[in-house]
């Protein structure tokens, strides 16, 4: 249940009309007012990026208590993390995922750790290593040990822990593929590794004046083309069918397909 949209406060366009949004939910509303943050109002304001004036406060209280929601006197955590949305440290995840993928070389990592002798037991203990790691990624994820140092990190805490987790054990699997010859067949580095193209896709707004769906010029009806002269139109048909050219035609379904997204996206909720 989506309670507001706020604008990034780490998207390098924030200042622009093309900053990234995030949509805040109920639940994450929630979370803020619990242990161990227990937000108060003013600190929930800057959360949800809320006016100071008192008119706004007020507007952004009524709608906590028609959820049932009412935030504490005094925050009782406030940290770096106070301000950035679920979204943003969502994001940032995402980032050192991909940046962990890109810039470590696991693979001469790999070849660092294994020992010149007894590599017969380097083998069994790394496996051994491995399936305990996993077993403590479970551990972590379980809210009884961490949901409040999920929750006052904002999910940054346990997205982290992911990423590193997920690097030591790439290191550990391109091992593995040393010590059992797997990894000889793999193609000599002859460079640094090959980066990721990244781009981020902002969700374009719909808006009322807009028809819900729209077709391109040109195309009347799928798998036809609208011609200017009909006479000309029919006989170069004609012709093409005849000579067997191969006439690339757009459906009308992918013709409308940027409109349909457009539909689909949230609007603002207003707080």
């Amino acid at each position: 249940m989506p309670f507001a949209e706020v604008s990034s406060l780490l998207d390098p366009n924030m200042k622009g009309s093309k900053a990234r949004k995030y949509l805040i939910s109920y639940e994450e509303i929630k979370r803020r007012l619990q242990a161990p943050e227990k937000m108060s109002l003013r600190s929930l304001a800057a959360y949800t990026r809320v006016s100071r004036g008192p008119a706004s406060k007020k507007t952004l209280l009524e709608s906590l208590n028609v959820l049932g929601l009412t935030p504490s006197t005094t925050t009782s955590v406030s940290s770096s993390f106070s301000k950035l949305t679920e979204g943003d440290t969502g994001a940032l995840c995402d980032d050192m995922k991909d940046f962990a993928h890109d810039y470590i070389d696991c693979s001469h990592m790999a070849k660092q750790l294994i020992p010149e002798t007894n590599t017969v037991q380097h083998w069994s203990k790394i496996i051994e290593t491995k399936n305990h790691l996993e077993d403590m990624r479970r551990c972590f994820k379980d809210p009884v040990n961490s949901g409040a140092f999920d929750n006052v990190t904002h999910g940054l805490g346990l997205g982290a822990l992911d990423v590193a987790l997920d690097v030591i054990v790439m290191v550990i699997e391109q091992q593995i593929r040393i010590l059992s010859g797997a990894a000889a067949s793999d193609p000599a580095d002859s460079g640094p590794p090959m980066r990721r193209v990244r781009r981020r896709h902002r969700k374009a707004r719909s808006t009322d004046n807009e028809s819900p769906r729209k077709v391109s010029a040109g195309v009347k009806e799928p798998g036809r083309a609208i011609s200017k002269g009909k006479g000309r139109g029919r006989s170069r048909n004609k012709i093409r069918q005849e000579t067997g050219a191969a006439v690339p035609m757009e459906t009308q379904a992918e013709q409308c397909k940027p409109d349909e997204v457009e539909n689909n996206v949230l609007t603002l909720v207003s707080v």
